[in-house]
């Protein structure tokens, strides 16, 4: 404990603490002096040198109560964070000071106040019984569409018969003496313009954007290309690297049921998850929800106002049905509810004692990098560069603990 000052902690409720600092005479005696010889230095007043200035001349020239004010608020600084860290306390808000006595010559004392997040009580979390969805059957269907979209991924661009634009071709477009290929999409305020128009012609584009913006432009069409889609066969197996198309199919069949029990498993550990949420009283500061929740509502404004944004915010209102308030009460219960899953969490993982070393983690960057065919050195230094690395290391620890919840749950099936 720092001998200059004691720390208290006043009062504590679930969401919120009160702690009293007290720092001794002599130590606000030594700051004092330390303010005044700060001001000296600095003070440029006719007929003293700076660093001579008597302090009764400093007090004449700006009032003794500026040095003391000065003294007090250097000495919260230092002693209230001197004091957090002694009594192990995170504030998730600016604390309000108090002072409780000021007189230079008593000890100052001054109270902070400030929202912490809850202790709680971690209800039993193996062992939860759950009915689950079955996963369900891959279907012929299913395997139909994820070979179109293999096909789409091998189609190639081949000039259009024809002179009429029409959804998803690639057009050919100038302005002035700009020339640039659009892909014809009805849902592109831009592009779906250009749908029935044909090559030679020219068409005006004029739109409303939000905060009052326009954009126009004069495009004209120069030429338009399609994207052939191969036939489902064994030559695109074999481009796809197969041997034919029916071991094609097979494995399209094994991914979507390997994707189905994936997230049938993530949908099953978040139900869990929220069942220990539910399970667990866990108070929330207001104050935090709130900034939380209002900061989210500003970030989708932003968004909204950008000039690409297909919607105002006003639009966005509308075509919800809903009013700022409800949505602002929307992200309050979201926010509310993703805090209550981290602090589970958070629990969880100190209670299993998972954590990882940058050494471990280092480890699994490197394998998970290997599968891929990644380099492993790259990959990690690109966590780091671009600061992932402690996402990285807490996406570890949740999925530790999904684990944990997992393994130990009792799983059955629900039947129609």
């Amino acid at each position: 404990m720092d001998k200059n000052a004691s720390y208290e902690l006043k009062e504590r409720s679930d969401t919120a603490v009160t702690v009293q600092v007290t720092v001794t005479p002599e130590t606000v005696k030594n700051a004092l002096d330390n303010t005044y010889r700060t001001y000296g230095r600095e003070a440029s007043i006719p007929g003293f040198r700076k660093g001579r200035v008597p302090r009764g001349v400093l007090d004449a020239r700006y009032g003794h109560e500026l040095f003391l004010e000065e003294t007090q608020k250097e000495l919260q600084q230092q002693h209230l964070g001197e004091a957090l860290a002694e009594l192990e306390l995170n504030p998730v808000a600016p604390p309000e000071i108090k002072p409780i006595s000021s007189d230079e010559k008593e000890p100052f004392v001054f109270e902070a106040s400030f929202p912490v997040l809850p202790d709680f009580d971690l209800p039993e979390y193996k062992g939860i019984a759950l009915d689950t969805e079955p996963i369900k059957d891959v279907t012929d269907d299913d395997v139909k569409l994820a070979l179109d979209d293999i096909r789409a991924r091998f189609g190639t661009i081949v000039p259009k018969d024809g002179d009429t634009v029409t959804e998803g071709d690639i057009v050919q477009v100038r302005e002035d003496d700009k020339e640039w290929n659009a892909h014809a999409e009805e849902r592109n305020p831009v592009t779906g313009k250009l749908i029935g128009h044909k090559v030679g012609e020219t068409v005006s584009v004029n739109l409303d954007l939000p905060e009052k913006k326009t954009f126009s432009a004069s495009l004209s069409i120069v030429s338009l290309q399609e994207i052939k889609i191969p036939e489902a066969n064994d030559e695109l197996a074999k481009d796809a690297g197969y041997e034919n198309l029916e071991a094609l199919q097979v494995k399209v069949k094994e991914s979507l049921q390997h994707n189905q029990a994936s997230k049938r498993e993530k949908k099953i550990k978040l139900e869990l998850l929220d069942w220990v949420v539910d399970q667990a009283n866990i108070p929330l500061p207001d104050v935090l929800v709130e900034e939380m929740a209002t900061e989210e509502l500003e970030h989708l404004k932003r968004n909204l106002s950008e000039p690409r944004s297909p919607l105002s915010f006003e639009d966005y209102l509308s075509k919800q049905e809903k009013s700022e308030e409800a949505i602002q009460a929307d992200y309050r219960e979201n926010v509310t509810r993703r805090l209550r899953r981290e602090l589970v969490v958070q629990q969880i993982a100190k209670a299993q004692d998972i954590s990882f070393t940058d050494d471990k983690l280092e480890e699994i960057a490197t394998a998970e990098a290997e599968e891929t065919d990644e380099n492993p050195i790259r990959f990690i230094a690109e966590l780091k560069a671009k600061e992932h690395w402690e996402d990285y290391r807490l996406a570890k620890v949740n999925m530790g603990v999904f684990d944990v919840l997992y393994k130990n749950a009792v799983l059955s099936e629900k039947t129609e």
